[in-house]
């Protein structure tokens, strides 16, 4: 059985960090500021009541920050390992961990259809034609724009919080028109680019957006 199936709040960090369940995405790293990593405060073993998570500065001055951990697979399949990479940006004092959504899947492909190909009895002068004809077309790679699911975070070495977007919040706010963006058929919701305003009501806790009253907090146990 999968770890999320068993923690729910396993189930919102690993939804965050790989892109499963609806999320409330963004199309650019939330935060105006790069944050430099300093590993003695961010680099470590972390563990709350569900879930343990092992993280590494990968480069400090771009604020890259890998988080991996452990999940049992299902019967028969043992434990399998998992990792992700993030970036970690401020505007004020305001920080934020961005994930990409499914990194691996950053390329898509489109080809015309193949020609109908001749029939056999065609004349054998023909052939060139045919073999032309039978020729597929070349594939071309379409650039998928990235998207980020993202979380208010606050690390002071010896733990860290994090707050989740609250997604049914964020479709009633952008359908009600007090944030910018869109909420697809999937029900996951793109915001648009942020007024000064909007970008206060997510984080206030007066705007119900994030999850002030449940957060995840890890407590750090080693370097």
């Amino acid at each position: 059985m999968l770890l999320n199936a068993v923690f729910p709040g396993a189930l919102l960090l690993t939804s965050m960090l790989l892109g499963g369940c609806n999320a409330v995405l963004v199309e650019q790293p939330i935060g105006d500021v790069v944050v430099t990593l300093d590993p003695a405060t961010w680099q470590g073993i972390w563990v709350n009541d569900e879930v343990v998570i092992l993280t590494t500065v990968l480069d400090r001055e771009k604020g890259l920050l890998q988080a991996a951990w452990l999940e049992r697979g299902a019967e028969g399949e043992g434990a399998r390992f998992e990792s992700v990479t993030g970036t970690v940006r401020q505007t004020g004092d305001k920080i934020f961990l961005s994930m990409e959504k499914e990194p691996a899947e950053e390329w898509g492909t489109t080809a015309a259809p193949v020609a109908e190909v001749p029939a056999t009895d065609a004349p054998a002068t023909d052939a060139p034609a045919i073999a032309a004809a039978a020729t597929p077309a070349p594939v071309t790679s379409v650039a998928v724009p990235p998207e980020y699911t993202w979380a208010r975070i606050d690390n002071n070495g010896k733990r860290i919080i994090l707050w989740m977007p609250d997604v049914e919040q964020f479709q009633q706010a952008v359908q009600d028109g007090r944030l910018p963006g869109t909420v697809r058929e999937d029900k996951d919701v793109m915001l648009a680019p942020l007024a000064p305003a909007q970008f206060e009501l997510i984080n206030s806790p007066a705007g119900n957006l994030l999850s002030w009253s449940e957060p995840l907090a890890f407590v750090r146990i080693g370097n």
